[in-house]
């Protein structure tokens, strides 16, 4: 038997935000030598990035794979690896792994199983249905936000205990080279990808508005998504008159050129879960700027690291870029604190260190030899 509580983390294998998180905390226990892990990642019809199948083979992190569906050959397979591995703690990772996971980890009777929640995700009836008989029985509720918790809350899906744990980001490569702030250009950078969840719309407008009084910059649109999202956003700066302002950029692989290039950089959105990208701003050098949604203030605090607008207001946006635009010490301070405060307050050890020490305080309360 292993000296160290061995924990499964289960997540989708579909190179999602949780499947990150999942892979870094694990990968995490082996460096830190304090718990056993076993990744366990749920098929989907894409593979799994190249940069996490790297950083497993790098790590040498045990992994197991369970089929997509149907949901009773996912809860059987699961039941299989937790008979053969035998953890003491089950996280359950994003939605709706978390559903499927905690169902098979309490059916084996894990002593201590964990529902971490990424995002404010729509739950349809019967996911409901199937979540909520599972809250009391969860041993902690982890959220990456305290606009997921407050999602959540309502929803009757905070376990006995909750737990507002950020997700780590190590975006340090953003600050290599990152030149002053009044040495840039003034173009506008967003990079998300093209989907309901986000609102490119409104950012679009808010560029229709500085363009009609006299701004200069280019409009640089990175990511990928949804081609029928991007077409509408195309067909909308088609229409205001400022296509060939905009650049639609596609999946950016290298972005600190590009953050490194512009004042402002933009997330304009309905919801998050931690919206990590505003960090990789923030360590460019670059004065970001987001939706008052959920998830944003949890990174942004207005007018100390960044500013907010309201969701959705194109033209409370507008007068926001034209004043991070125009420059001078009042907005190059606040991009400067957002340079060197916020990404130490989100890094990866941060993260990894505390699902350990809840990891292990749930086992002490449960009575676990471990």
């Amino acid at each position: 038997m292993s000296p160290k509580p061995r924990v499964i983390h289960f997540v989708t294998g579909g190179g999602s935000g949780a499947t990150k998180v999942a892979l870094d905390v694990a990968s995490g226990h082996l460096r830190s030598g304090n718990f056993e892990p076993l990744l366990v990642m749920r098929r989907k019809k894409v593979p799994l990035p190249t940069p996490m199948q790297k950083q497993i083979e790098a790590t040498g992190l045990r992994t197991s794979w369970v089929d997509d569906w149907p949901k009773w050959t996912t809860r059987r397979q699961l039941a299989a690896l937790i008979a053969e591995f035998k953890p003491q703690v089950f996280a359950a990772h994003g939605f709706s792994e978390h559903i499927w996971g905690r169902q098979a980890a309490f059916a084996a009777q894990v002593p201590v199983v964990v529902h971490i929640e990424q995002n404010c995700e729509r739950y349809a009836f019967w996911r409901l249905w199937a979540a909520r008989p599972l809250t009391a029985r969860t041993s902690a509720t982890v959220c990456v936000s305290q606009g997921v918790a407050d999602h959540l809350r309502p929803r009757g899906l905070i376990g006995p205990r909750l737990e507002i744990i950020h997700n780590g980001s190590d975006p340090s490569r953003y600050a290599v080279g990152a030149p002053p702030f009044a040495t840039r250009s003034q173009d506008i950078i967003m990079v998300a990808r093209f989907a309901r969840q986000k609102d490119q719309p409104t950012l679009i407008r808010a560029a229709k508005r500085l363009a009609d009084t006299g701004w200069t910059g280019r409009l640089i649109l990175g990511g990928d998504g949804k081609p029928s999202h991007r077409r509408a956003c195309e067909k909308l700066a088609q229409s205001l008159g400022i296509a060939g302002r905009v650049d639609f950029l596609g999946r950016v692989s290298d972005a600190a050129p590009l953050y490194h290039r512009c004042r402002a950089a933009v997330l304009s959105t309905h919801y998050e879960g931690l919206p990590l990208v505003l960090i990789d701003y923030m360590t460019a050098g670059c004065a970001a700027i987001g939706s008052n949604a959920p998830g944003v203030p949890d990174i942004i605090q207005h007018g100390q690291t960044g500013w907010l607008f309201p969701t959705g207001d194109d033209a409370a946006l507008a007068e926001t870029l034209r004043r991070v635009l125009a420059g001078g010490p009042e907005i190059e301070a606040v991009a400067a604190r957002g340079q060197a405060e916020v990404p130490a307050r989100f890094s990866t050890g941060l993260m990894i260190g505390r699902y350990e020490n809840l990891f292990s305080e749930l086992l002490k309360s449960s009575g676990s030899p471990y």
